[in-house]
């Protein structure tokens, strides 16, 4: 009977060691390396310059402020207006100038790489993926809300505006989104302007396998920088804020493993057991 507990208290243990294996270490049989991790500092090192070549064409910006100025046609200026930030937008709002910006969701969207990028983090000869908001009823997806104020409230959107839809493949529309980082579908309802994705524009891509998009934010670059670096910014901004995106926690693993160099390959269950045996010898 001793002999029975005493082996039931061993498995137990053997089993509390295996689900309580301390972060970034690699389960028995394999070798103790920690899982890479997507920093700035990896991503300098390791993806490549972008290839020379011609530059995306610059945008109308007649067109474009012609363009707003219908879009907000009949709205009281005074009033001031929210923009739901789930991109860039969420770290690069500085000349707009918001007076509020708040973590927020907004419910049946979700975010997603489905756009080619050729004039930020891509080039027209070697096109980034960026993201999107793409329709998802059961989700809800996390950013910030920005409250552009008025009355000079076109001024103040300008800047989003010509960020948004110089490219040409979004259309602006008012969407409800929630006041709240929580996923428990609380918060005050806000009416916000978005931008979406136009599904009939060239560069609209579609969903993707997630291998092919981390392998192409793994290596795509242009005048804006890295898709890598926009990438590991989104997350970083959403967990500064207090609310996490599985997407893109994915894509960072993804990317990571892609920019790092080869890690060894796993042992087989005997040899990582003398290995182990050998570290304790020698400690």
């Amino acid at each position: 009977m001793a002999a029975r507990l005493f082996s039931g208290v061993e498995r137990q243990r053997a089993a509390a060691g295996r689900t309580l294996r301390p972060p970034g270490r690699s389960p028995a049989g394999t070798t103790d390396h920690p899982m890479p991790q997507l920093s700035q500092d990896l991503i300098a090192r390791a993806v490549p310059q972008p290839l020379p070549g011609p530059a995306a064409p610059p945008p109308d910006e007649l067109r474009l402020k012609a363009e707003m100025q219908v879009f907000l046609h009949g709205r009281d200026p005074a009033l001031g207006l929210w923009v739901f930030a789930y991109g860039a937008l969420m770290w690069r709002f500085a000349e707009a100038a918001p007076d509020i910006v708040s973590p927020a969701r907004l419910p049946g969207l979700a975010r997603r790489y489905t756009l080619r990028d050729t004039h930020d983090r891509g080039t027209p000869a070697s096109p980034g993926l960026t993201l999107a908001l793409e329709e998802a009823p059961a989700l809800a997806c996390a950013g910030l809300l920005l409250h552009l104020p008025g009355p000079a409230v076109e001024r103040h959107l300008w800047p989003v505006w010509r960020q948004e839809m110089a490219p040409g493949f979004h259309r602006p529309e008012w969407r409800d989104s929630l006041l709240t980082r929580s996923r428990d579908g609380g918060g005050a309802p806000i009416r916000a302007l978005c931008f979406l994705p136009r599904r009939d524009h060239p560069l609209y891509a579609g969903e993707l396998p997630v291998g092919v998009v981390a392998d192409t934010l793994a290596t795509a670059g242009g005048p804006g920088g890295t898709a890598a670096g926009h990438l590991l910014e989104a997350a970083e901004t959403l967990r500064r804020n207090g609310m996490r995106d599985a997407l893109l926690e994915s894509l960072e693993a993804e990317v990571a493993r892609r920019l790092s160099p080869a890690a060894p390959a796993p042992l087989a269950p005997i040899e990582a057991g003398r290995a182990r045996g050998q570290r304790q010898r020698a400690g």
